[in-house]
């Protein structure tokens, strides 16, 4: 009878411990339901230069903002439609979720990061989702350097020191396409567009391009001759971006939409502008421009 007990006794125990393994293995397999789960976030920072000598950009925090509905999953474009001026700079907005990404703040050279460089500006591990939006707080120490002289760089009148960059399914590169794990995101800052000169005074309104390799293309050449100091810029109309060749005259165009461009080669000091036409930019691949020469 004794025996019967403790038999029972260990039974019961043994189904409940079964229970237990049961109930811990379905929640590790409900995705965004278990608060547990994440993925890690790498964000790079990446250049479209123009023709300065250094740009300095002060970068102080980076933000992204995390939709973690089931509902919204199926919908890219969910927060297309979320205003600016409705973050709050809260834990929690009207929809997702912010969070703060480990950057190194200070001041970068964004004219260094150019034919294919780029920083690793920061890294987060985030609560499952689509991620909606990037947040960048700029600081005050900005400035760019042209010919040779030092000028400061202020915010253009109305603008916040703070840039939202809205993200789509397309501008992140899934390491693992089963569980997305890890996701790597470009943001490309447009030193021609973000930069205004009025009166004299060099003004600073930032744009940033988010782009991922897998969906977007690039373009490699060569310019020649050096003395040229060409600039490479390549457009199809509605996606465009540009760059500065190396001393060598190498280049590489990075982020573009799958698409047909023509490439432009500015030359100076006398040297003749020449263009490409019908270059064909395909998605995760990299295209092979021919080389080109200027001529006087």
């Amino acid at each position: 009878m004794q025996l019967s007990k403790k038999l029972i006794i260990v039974t019961s125990f043994l189904a409940i411990s079964l229970l237990l393994i049961i109930s811990s293995c379905q929640k590790q397999d409900t995705g965004l339901t278990n608060p547990t789960n994440g993925k890690k976030l790498s964000l790079y920072l990446t250049d479209a230069p123009c023709q300065y000598d250094s740009v300095f950009i002060d970068i102080r925090y980076v933000e992204v903002k995390v939709d973690t509905s089931n509902e919204h999953m199926s919908d890219d474009h969910f927060g297309d439609t979320d205003k600016d001026e409705d973050d709050d700079h809260q834990h929690h907005d009207g929809f997702g979720k912010w969070d703060t990404l480990t950057i190194n703040p200070g001041i970068y050279n964004i004219l260094q990061l150019r034919n294919g460089i780029d920083t690793l500006l920061g890294t987060g591990n985030l609560p499952l989702g689509s991620i909606r939006k990037i947040r960048l707080t700029l600081g005050t120490n900005n400035s760019l350097v042209n010919a040779g002289i030092k000028y400061p760089l202020t915010l253009l009148a109305g603008t916040n020191n703070y840039v939202y960059i809205k993200i789509h399914k397309e501008d992140e590169d899934d390491e693992d396409e089963i569980t997305s794990a890890h996701s790597s995101i470009w943001i490309d800052f447009n030193v021609c567009e973000s930069i205004k000169l009025i009166d004299g005074q060099y003004f600073l309104k930032p744009f940033f391009k988010p782009f991922g390799m897998k969906n977007f293309g690039k373009l490699e050449g060569k310019v020649l001759p050096d003395a040229a100091h060409a600039f490479v810029s390549a457009s199809n109309g509605t996606d465009a971006a540009s760059t500065i060749p190396e001393e060598n005259g190498e280049y590489k165009i990075r982020g573009l939409k799958e698409g047909t461009y023509s490439v432009r080669f500015k030359g100076s000091g006398g040297y003749n502008d020449t263009t490409i036409t019908n270059i064909n930019v395909q998605k995760g691949k990299e295209t092979n421009v021919p080389t080109v020469t200027l001529h006087l």
